[in-house]
């Protein structure tokens, strides 16, 4: 301020163009001997994909995708049951179907594989579980009929 009745003098600075950083997609990440999600979240699609490149040879333990996503704990194995529905959707979106193993009849999820066509034990769980499903409203109406024709055109390729 250069008087008492002047107004104060401002220095305006030239306004620099601000940069987004862009978000780097989420991955599975080798940290020693074993496999993480890269921010240690569950996310529906990586578990989709790391289910189907493994799903085809053996069942994948829901131990196995909690200690990938998560803890190995409890609560981490509820976290992924929990969420075990929108990999599903991921699966059936790209034309397979994910198969339950279960303790029980309407037991807890152990393992998940996906539909071999070939194998009949895998085809007697589908179908059950889909019913489930449907009777829990897990599906709407237009999943339901993807799933059945899946699972009806693997019965037919093997007739």
């Amino acid at each position: 301020m250069t008087d008492d009745n002047s107004t104060p003098e401002f220095a305006l600075t030239p306004s620099t163009p601000t940069t987004v950083a862009k978000r780097r997609r989420p991955s599975l990440v080798t940290v020693g001997n074993r496999m993480v999600s890269s921010d240690g979240r569950f996310h529906p699609d990586l578990a989709a994909n790391y289910v189907t490149e493994r799903g085809h040879q053996h069942w994948v333990q829901v131990t196995e995708l909690a200690k990938i996503f998560s803890t190995n704990t409890n609560d981490g194995r509820k976290r992924v049951r929990r969420s075990l529905s929108a990999v599903f959707s991921a699966i059936l979106d790209a034309g397979h179907f994910l198969v339950y193993e279960t303790t029980a009849p309407r037991g807890r999820i152990q393992a998940v594989k996906l539909l071999n066509p070939a194998s009949d034990e895998e085809r007697a769980h589908a179908l059950p579980q889909l019913e489930r499903m449907r009777q829990r409203r897990e599906l709407t109406v237009a999943k339901y009929q993807k799933a059945l024709a899946v699972i009806q055109d693997r019965q037919a390729i093997n007739s």
